[in-house]
């Protein structure tokens, strides 16, 4: 198989396993509490990941790390935008909550400036423009149908633009399965610590769904939830984010990033096919917006910086 079509592969196989993940994680939204699904996600994650995944890269030497302050704020920025998403697909429909939180990559490309010092040209300015625009659409402040809870995924996209910027900056000497190991872990942690603050603080959030999904008081739980968790959640996790891992160590992101685009497809098939629910038109352009001016920012890095590599040829020669 050409190489380019594993990467293509890989990426497509990977994204179709997380939005399993997150269709799976909104089903789930109404029966149990998110930090008690995120504790059974962890802990079935973790085993998939030491019993088999780990013995084929080295067995437990694979964990060894030598900077894990890294792998706490990679893992708490992890917590933060899935936390956010989650919460907000509880309330929101799966495809508006995907839309927003692939404003992503272009505020990545945005901070990339401030944080990382890359130049960004005037066409991937505007396009970010219009991904911003989009997304607007999609949000309607202001408007009657205004919901705060909108913003829940703006907030998740900036967890994980800090995410990619640590790891951009910090993390070349790191390995995928460690950091996505590390990141279970953090997971655990936390999703303890939150049923422990919400049980003591015994939180009333109202009729809100969202945050009654992050606030909820654990419910007993059957095989068919556990094997729910682990097929539609906890398996598709490990196994994508393998995948995705491999596709962007092996392939050039800039070549990958718009296949990813195509959970946006699978995030509104699924709100018609399971939900019964259609974004209203100014959603749908924002969608449009924000997934074109997405993936012509990828292919623009992509032309950039094969420009800048003929040029560093060309100045070797």
């Amino acid at each position: 198989m050409n190489n380019n079509y594993l990467g293509i592969l890989a990426i497509v196989l990977g994204t179709v396993c997380f939005s399993i993940n997150d269709i799976s994680v909104k089903l789930f939204s109404t029966e149990m509490p998110l930090h008690q699904l995120m504790f059974f996600r962890a802990t079935f994650a973790i085993c998939i990941l030491l019993f088999l995944i780990l013995p084929f890269y080295g067995g437990l030497k694979f964990l060894n790390t030598n900077n894990p302050g890294f792998h706490i704020f990679r893992g708490l920025a992890v917590v933060g935008a899935n936390t956010f998403f989650f919460i907000s697909i509880a309330e929101l429909s799966l495809a508006e909550a995907t839309a927003i939180f692939f404003i992503a990559p272009i505020l990545i490309t945005v901070f990339a400036v401030f944080f990382l010092e890359e130049k960004v040209g005037i066409r991937r300015s505007l396009a970010c423009l219009i991904g911003f625009l989009g997304m607007l659409f999609i949000i309607k402040p202001g408007s009657i149908s205004f919901n705060l809870i909108s913003l829940f995924p703006l907030i998740a996209a900036l967890f994980y633009t800090a995410l990619h910027i640590i790891t951009r900056k910090y993390g070349a000497q790191e390995k995928p399965l460690t950091m996505g190991f590390y990141i279970q872990v953090c997971f655990l942690i936390t999703s303890l610590m939150f049923a422990s603050g919400f049980y003591i603080a015994d939180v009333n959030v109202g009729q809100s769904k969202a945050l009654t999904f992050l606030t909820g008081s654990w419910v007993s739980v059957n095989t068919f939830d556990l094997l729910h968790i682990f097929v539609g959640i906890a398996f598709p996790i490990s196994i994508g984010g393998v995948l995705v891992s491999y596709a962007y160590k092996n392939f050039e992101a800039s070549f990958l990033a718009p296949f990813e685009y195509g959970a946006l497809i699978i995030a509104v098939m699924s709100t018609y096919f399971i939900w019964n629910e259609i974004p209203d038109n100014l959603s749908l352009i924002g969608i449009t917006l924000i997934m074109f001016s997405g993936i012509f920012v990828s292919i623009r890095e992509k032309q950039v910086s094969s420009i800048r590599s003929s040029r560093k040829i060309i100045h070797r020669r």
